[in-house]
């Protein structure tokens, strides 16, 4: 009868109606639609039967809704109700298991915690705006990392001279204010009034007399600097970081209102910042005092950049007005920045005046050197953290498969006793979470240890490193809701299939359930776990050899028993008449400590990352080209160990009044000269007026990644006509250039206590000399590389902890095959087989199950080495060798993992496995 019912009717009915009611309905309408199909015919039956199917749709709905409402209340409340005795279980079953528990905690607490420890860091350094009000509102007018001095064109504008940042402030209206500072720190010596105290380095940074109030500061201590304290001729103040205040002055309240020297000028210190403020960029040792720009012509008379319209040194940053239009104020500054290059002498490059541009850019985190520099490794190393974590949950989800299989026959009787598939589920699910909020807790102090740690080999050397390691609320948020998430990983397969579990199997013995539910599962565990380990520890193969390619290249100087000294600018106060003879007594005084074989100085030292670079015209050639450069003393390429090829070297016979002479580098001389020989040809800045005199080989100054630049050399005493113009233009007797702020030496091994005696014998030569730090070569190439290394040994670390787990996951997931194939065995070893086919038969399971895990984990390897190409230096994404290795190293790892419990298997004893119910 219900067959008369049409098609769609039904379908409504099943939709709509519960089963209950289900097949009176359809016996009800199928009665009356055989009597209207003989009244009416069979199409008006048909069409009567889709109406009442129609109209009973609404109130059929409601009621499946209140009874499902009804249902899920009912299933609340007993949820609840059972939620506290699930809970108190639970706990129980982790405290009798100490050993499971602990080893699934700390597995999670490395994966959770190297999350975390990234994600602090990304949080303090990527994420946290600058700790003054309402950072929003601030723009930076530039939008490039250039430092620190600049007298050409830019392009994009982003370092300013005094006079064009005075310029743009009073072109923008829009900015309520638009503060300068300096684009780097520079050391500043102290000298206390008490002439007891000998004089201390500070780092430094000039800024603008609006610059505290622009960015709304309250002082911690007396008063910061204004608008009065940058006035030409003004007093010269200064105002310590709060960092400064506390470690070299003990937070005294005296050290407010303190007579202070500074580089040898008398100055005040009028105020301390309010706490926790770094100044505008987060950088490793940031300034320590702060100065007014009016100031630094007398703290630098070599330099005086406040006077040098030319000479571009300052970032500025403004506090925009609300509905600021930003593409209209980058077209009114870049023509105000036009208009102004017009009023200077640019000589050769006044044509490139209209592509000259400014860009304005959000700034609430201030400047963003060191952010852009360090995010891409920070973004790396969060995916190797993802992964770990991957594996670590994989890891957890065999040992739980295993753990449920085991209480398989605990869960088989709890099911014939009434309990419900739902209820087991969430059972084995609050344990998985309760484990994983352990591990979590764990893992916050994993990750504040791990933040420090990734802090001090990024900064390496920093003294001060403004990024606080503690987890923040939204670390702490973010280790929880992976916690949460871990849980739920690891825990949801596993219980699922823990929880089909038949009453039958509670009826037999457990090592008699010949079923393996899961087996499938963690099998592919182990190989995802495989795969991923092969991704990470070809990973960290790549960055290490990277690392060690790049430590281990030929920088074009020695770098064993060579150390470089760092001066303070102090030494610029000295006089030019004196500069020769204290030269003559730097060098020999120095070359006179035991130990040191040779002493020589120049503008800066080689892997100092530092560069000077001008536009130089060469004989012969019209067009005017960029080069870099470099001042030194004689027997600078004998202390620095930089071979000399060609010519001569430079000498104490090329001083003031004598020809002017330069030695060029290889790449130099092959750039400008080709193959002819450019032994007596000329080059210069505005005319040729220096001889080339030697050829040295080519050497690293800047980024040991790149090529050596092509440098040229001058003697430190040579005034060029364009060093000579450069100071006249500053109101200066001779340019800064000729100041040396690098000593290199070179001893005859490691010595001990040299940095005491070069601070004895520079403050015997002159007092004036400040030593500011004295390292090894060796250890300034390793800081060169910080970051590399960084990445190279958190990406080892990442892939050690995966490869352990990974063989822990081999291994247990094979002795949990060997426990449950017991009777097995024994039946075999009775009836003849021999151990090493008993090991083969074992490791024929693990083998593949590795052998999965590679053919995963290759495709992702080379994808991986495709994507780290950009990071490596002398090795290729795929390199065989590296990934041989890699292989050869998981290889083992698992055959040993596999091994152990294989090689037990064999041993046992026949008569006592075919006991063991």
């Amino acid at each position: 009868m219900p067959d008369r019912v049409p098609r769609l009717a039904r379908w409504i009915l099943r939709l709509a109606a519960g089963a209950e009611h289900r097949d009176a309905l359809l016996e009800d309408l199928a009665e009356e639609a055989a009597d209207l199909a003989r009244a009416s015919g069979p199409a008006a039956a048909r069409r009567w039967i889709r109406r009442q199917a129609l109209a009973s749709l609404r109130p059929l709905l409601l009621r499946r809704a209140e009874t499902a409402g009804a249902l899920v209340r009912n299933a609340s409340m007993n949820g609840w109700r059972g939620f506290g005795s699930d809970l108190s279980a639970a706990s129980r079953r982790l405290r009798d298991t100490p050993g499971f528990t602990l080893v699934c905690v700390l597995t999670l607490a490395l994966g959770i915690g190297g999350n975390t420890a990234v994600f602090t860091l990304i949080d303090r350094v990527l994420l946290k705006p600058l700790p003054v009000p309402r950072p929003a509102e601030l723009y930076r007018v530039g939008d490039t990392d250039a430092c620190c001095v600049n007298s050409g064109l830019q392009g994009s504008f982003s370092l300013f001279s005094y006079d064009l940042y005075t310029h743009l402030r009073d072109a923008a209206p829009q900015f309520t204010g638009l503060a300068a500072f300096q684009a780097n720190t520079r050391t500043v010596t102290i000298g206390h009034a008490d002439g007891a105290t000998p004089p201390e380095t500070l780092n430094g940074a000039f800024v603008s007399g609006n610059y505290f109030q622009m960015f709304e500061l309250v002082p911690a201590a007396g008063r910061l600097i204004h608008g009065a304290d940058d006035e030409r001729g003004a007093p010269v103040v200064a105002v310590l970081s709060h960092n400064a205040w506390t470690q070299r002055f003990q937070s005294r309240a005296d050290a407010v209102g303190r007579r202070i020297s500074l580089n040898g000028v008398p100055a005040t210190i009028v105020g301390v910042a309010p706490r926790g403020f770094y100044g505008e960029s987060l950088r490793p040792d940031p300034p320590q005092i702060w100065m007014a720009i009016a100031s630094e012509p007398l703290l630098q008379p070599a330099a005086k950049l406040r006077d040098g319209r030319g000479q571009h040194w300052l970032y500025a940053i403004g506090r925009l007005k609300p509905d600021t239009a930003i593409p209209a104020l980058e077209s009114q500054l870049t023509a105000t920045l036009r208009q102004w290059l017009g009023t200077i002498d640019l000589s050769r490059e006044r044509g490139e005046i209209s592509r000259q541009t400014i860009t304005v850019i959000p700034a609430a985190a201030g400047v963003d050197n060191l952010r852009n520099a360090v995010a891409p490794t920070l973004r790396a190393l969060q995916w190797l953290a993802g992964a770990v974590l991957l594996i670590a949950c994989a890891n957890l989800a065999s040992l739980l498969l295993a753990r449920g299989t085991a209480r398989r026959t605990e869960t088989a009787v709890r099911v014939a006793l009434g309990a419900s598939r739902f209820r087991l589920i969430g059972q084995f699910l609050l344990e998985s979470i309760l484990l994983a909020c352990a591990g979590g807790a764990a893992g916050l102090a994993v990750s504040y240890v791990g933040a420090r740690v990734i802090i001090n080999l990024a900064f390496r050397g920093a003294t001060d490193v403004p990024v606080d390691p503690t987890p923040s609320t939204l670390v702490v948020l973010f280790a929880f809701g992976a916690s949460l998430v871990t849980g739920a990983l690891f825990g949801a397969a596993p219980a699922i299939v823990g929880s089909r579990t038949s009453p039958i199997d509670a009826l037999r013995g457990a090592s008699r359930i010949a079923s393996d539910r899961g087996g499938r599962l963690r099998g592919s565990l182990i190989a995802l776990q495989v795969a991923l380990s092969l991704v990470l520890i070809t990973c960290a193969g790549l960055l290490g050899r990277s690392l060690q390619q790049l430590e281990l290249q030929d920088f074009g100087v020695a770098i064993p028993s060579r150390y470089v000294v760092t001066l303070a600018p102090s030494l610029s106060m000295v006089t030019p008449e004196e500069l020769p003879s204290m030269y003559a007594r730097m060098q020999e005084q120095l070359a006179r400590i035991p130990g040191v074989v040779n002493a020589a100085f120049s503008l800066y030292a080689p892997m100092s990352g530092d560069n000077w670079s001008t536009r130089i015209v060469v004989e012969g050639r019209s067009t005017p080209e960029a080069a870099s450069w470099n001042r030194v003393s004689p027997r600078y390429f004998e202390t620095v160990g930089t071979p000399l090829l060609r010519g001569r070297a430079l000498t104490e016979q090329d001083r003031p009044g004598s020809p002017l002479v330069a030695v060029v580098t290889q790449a130099f001389a092959a750039r400008f000269f080709g193959t002819a020989d450019p032994i007596g040809r000329r080059i210069g800045q505005i005319t040729p007026e220096i001889e080339i005199v030697g050829v040295v080989a080519d050497a690293k100054y800047q980024d040991g990644r790149r090529a050596p630049r092509e440098m040229f050399f001058l003697p430190y005493l040579q005034e060029t006509s364009t060093s000579r113009t450069r100071a006249a233009a500053g109101g200066l007797r001779i340019d800064r250039s000729h100041y040396p702020q690098a000593i290199v030496l070179q001893t005859a091994g490691p010595r001990s206590g040299l940095e005491a005696d070069v601070r004895r014998v520079l403050a015997d030569v002159d007092r004036r000399i400040t030593v500011r730090s004295l390292v090894s070569m060796e250890e300034q190439v390793a800081r060169a590389f910080s970051l590399d290394r960084l990445t190279a040994r958190l990406t080892l670390a990442f892939g050690a902890v995966a490869l352990l787990l990974a063989c822990l996951g081999l291994y247990g997931v094979t002795a949990y095959s060997v426990a449950r194939r017991t009777r097995e065995i024994g039946v075999r070893m009775a009836v003849g087989a021999s151990r090493g086919r008993v090991v083969g038969t074992i490791l024929r399971s693990a083998i593949g199950q590795v052998a999965a895990g590679v053919a995963i984990g290759m495709p992702l390897t080379l994808m991986a080495g495709r994507i780290l190409a950009s990071r490596l230096f002398g090795v290729t994404g795929h390199d065989p060798l590296v990934i041989a290795a890699g292989l050869a190293l998981l290889g083992v790892s698992a055959a040993i993992a596999a091994l152990l419990p294989a090689a037990r298997a064999a041993t046992m004893d026949p008569v006592r496995a075919l006991r063991i119910e």
